[in-house]
């Protein structure tokens, strides 16, 4: 059986070989920072019927570039388990129950402005980005969009893009729907602490026994 290693391996090979991938990979080895819109990508993969595989997603962009964090956003309920699901694949997972696109925005440009990064990956196919990626390409930090590939919106498309389907970290959701990292309306909703000095905190999940059902 193939290890993870070898078929992350792969997968990268075979976006290499995509010429529409050219662009992307002449920032390969550099300093990369992932951020998703999980309200924006999980539910367009909830329209196809389809589950995204974050931790390969993750393995993939680790593999092409020196990745140096990932955070995740939601103005969606997640269930506990996609939470500590988030947390041990090393997202610092935040979630506004109003407007959860510009607090993403602002930690974007306040994450980037302190870190030593020359990419930045964003999982949203929302054209409201568009502002951030101009402010980030005038200080020399370029950035790439990451999603389905009919769903970007026309202003996202100028730029660099990475298409869920050409990254093999798609599967049907009716063989993954029973596991615990589900987003979607839920009556089980995360125990959330807000800060209320702090615009970006994190929510903070008391410690769960991970094998419990939610």
């Amino acid at each position: 059986m193939q290890n993870k290693a070898s078929y992350i391996n792969s997968i990268v090979e075979s976006l290499s070989q995509n010429p529409n991938y050219n662009q992307n990979f002449n920032h390969r080895g550099e300093n990369a920072l992932l951020f998703l819109d999980l309200s924006n990508i999980l539910c367009r993969a909830h329209d196809y019927s389809v589950w995204i595989d974050i931790e390969d997603l993750v393995h993939i962009f680790s593999t092409l570039y020196n990745l140096k964090g990932s955070y995740a956003f939601t103005s969606c309920n997640l269930t506990n388990g996609m939470v500590n699901f988030l947390y041990n694949t090393g997202f610092i997972v935040y979630q506004s129950p109003f407007d959860s696109d510009a607090l993403m925005g602002f930690t974007i440009c306040s994450v980037c402005k302190e870190s030593d990064v020359e990419l930045v990956l964003i999982g949203t196919h929302d054209g409201g980005f568009r502002g951030v990626s101009d402010q980030l390409a005038q200080k020399g930090i370029h950035v790439a969009f990451l999603g389905f590939r009919d769903m970007f919106s026309s202003y996202l498309k100028r730029g660099l893009l990475f298409y869920f389907e050409d990254m093999k970290i798609l599967s049907p959701l009716k063989e993954t729907e029973t596991k615990s990292q589900t987003i979607g309306p839920t009556e089980v909703k995360p125990e959330i602490q807000f800060d209320p000095i702090e615009p970006t905190s994190n929510i903070r999940i008391p410690h769960t026994n991970p094998n419990s059902v939610h």
